[in-house]
């Protein structure tokens, strides 16, 4: 069970430490089966990692990656200096691909940076431009091009984020995200044989309904944008996702 914690670029370098500092203070539960993954931004991430690395179940990530080691690509991170500080790496979420452009082969060419250096993407996926004939074909596209890229040779996880659900604390359907994640499960199999890669779910996560979709079938964590910005909001959610009947 993952639990992912994008803080986006909401926070002070200060606030981040805080807020690490409050999370390491009260996660006194080892729970079992849990892997929290916390995004802070750049800035704050060795600082974050120095108060957080003796927890076990906690890892640091990247909010993004760069495409090549060898470029020189100036307001880019190297990928052998996010290797030093991070386990993960988020990529494709759908405000980079909005505002920025960024395109599938762009996300891919991240993620085979990342899967070389021994970093586990997160590859954020969305309908996008699915049409009212295969509202599904966006996901597949993308899907397709980052199995193109880097077909077995490491581990990555998918995070479905439906558009309208980011960032307007209004969740998805839940029967509409169990029909996407088994989309995917599928879509992934015919591509590359197999479905065990997890699927996560991310859009206005919160303790109220965060129970709702870790119990969905096929699907294995959460993504938390808002609610993973206070110590309290971060880690009812937390709580809810260590109720037994959420662990599979």
């Amino acid at each position: 069970m993952y639990i992912l914690a994008n803080w986006k670029n909401k926070l002070s370098s200060e606030s981040s430490k805080r807020l690490a500092e409050g999370i390491y203070s009260r996660l006194v539960h080892q729970y079992l089966n849990i892997e929290i993954v916390i995004f802070p931004d750049d800035i704050s991430l060795l600082g974050v990692k120095s108060i957080l690395d003796s927890l076990s179940i906690v890892k640091i990530g990247a909010q993004d990656g760069p495409m090549d080691k060898t470029s020189s690509l100036t307001g880019s991170i190297s990928a052998s200096n996010l290797s030093k500080f991070c386990d993960y790496v988020l990529l494709g979420h759908s405000e980079r691909r909005a505002i920025l452009g960024e395109t599938n082969e762009m996300v891919a060419l991240k993620a085979t940076e990342a899967i070389e250096l021994g970093l586990v993407p997160v590859i954020c996926v969305t309908k996008g431009n699915g049409t009212a004939f295969d509202p599904y074909s966006g996901i597949k596209a993308q899907l397709e091009s980052i199995h193109d890229h880097i077909r077995r040779q490491g581990k990555y996880l998918i995070a479905y984020e439906p558009t309208d659900a980011i960032g307007t604390g209004i969740s998805a359907d839940t029967e509409e995200v169990k029909n996407t994640a088994e989309t995917i499960r599928k879509m992934v199999s015919a591509i590359q044989g197999s479905s065990d890669i997890p699927v996560l779910y991310g859009g206005s996560v919160n303790a109220k309904n965060v129970s709702s979709f870790l119990s969905l079938e096929g699907i294995d964590g959460v993504l938390v944008g808002g609610e993973s910005l206070t110590v309290d909001s971060f880690l009812k959610i937390v709580k809810k996702a260590s109720d037994p009947q959420n662990l599979k």
